[in-house]
């Protein structure tokens, strides 16, 4: 594994979602830069919430926990499998999140239960919105064929959301920061921190988060190279 390999993970964990802002679709390499000096064991975490789902066969049975059928007849989506990660047998890889089903026909709604609505998405966003770009990242190759079945697990689902609204969130408090707003700036601060506190919470593995601490994204945005955040 090289650097470019690196830096380009990064750069696809990192992108905020929504279609209709392009403007911050992707970070700049000085902000992965940062990233990969901060915590070199990120890139195979990140690489592995991407499509994990894709090889359900190589999933050991060590590593699932069956629940019994009741619990699992109270389920209320066809994505929900019934079947949750045993972290005892695969520490810093797998936790105790359901495995989600992402070639069943009710898996996008199932995401949209998952967005942190208690948490304010970032100014011209939408949970929605990350939402349908998080269940599209799992389904748009087109593998997703009559009969398969992907799973991923619930925890990389809701990480992947958190995610890309610090990014976001980030964008917001460069312009207020730029605008002397001192209102917006700890409106955004606030948020990236209860991000980053959730996604840590919910991620078996120290540095695999993707989120942002507030000044360390305001920081490197002041590098004259960083191109994450254009008006």
């Amino acid at each position: 594994m090289n650097d470019h390999d690196e830096l380009g993970t990064l750069l696809t964990a990192s992108a905020p979602p929504a279609p209709d802002h392009a403007a911050t679709t992707a970070l700049s390499a000085t902000l992965a830069r940062e990233v990969v000096a901060a915590d070199r064991g990120l890139q195979g975490r990140i690489r592995g919430l991407r499509r994990r789902h894709k090889v359900a066969t190589a999933v050991t049975a060590a590593a699932i926990v069956l629940v019994p059928t009741g619990a699992f007849a109270a389920q209320h989506f066809l994505a929900q499998t019934g079947t949750y990660g045993n972290p005892a047998n695969a520490p810093g890889l797998v936790d105790g999140s359901e495995y989600i089903n992402a070639c069943a026909k009710d898996f996008a709604a199932y995401v949209a239960t998952l967005a942190p609505t208690d948490v304010p998405a970032p100014p011209g966003h939408r949970w929605a919105d990350y939402a349908q770009q998080q269940a599209r990242q799992y389904t748009s190759d087109g593998t997703c064929s009559p009969g398969m079945t992907g799973t991923v697990q619930e925890t990389s689902l809701r990480v992947g959301m958190l995610s890309s609204a610090s990014s976001d969130w980030g964008c917001a408090l460069v312009r207020a920061d730029e605008d002397h707003d001192r209102s917006a700036a700890s409106t955004a601060r606030a948020a990236m921190v209860d991000l980053d506190s959730e996604a840590r919470r919910l991620s078996p593995q120290e540095g695999s988060v993707g989120t942002w601490d507030p000044d360390t994204f305001l920081r490197v945005s002041k590098d004259p190279k960083f191109v994450g955040c254009k008006r």
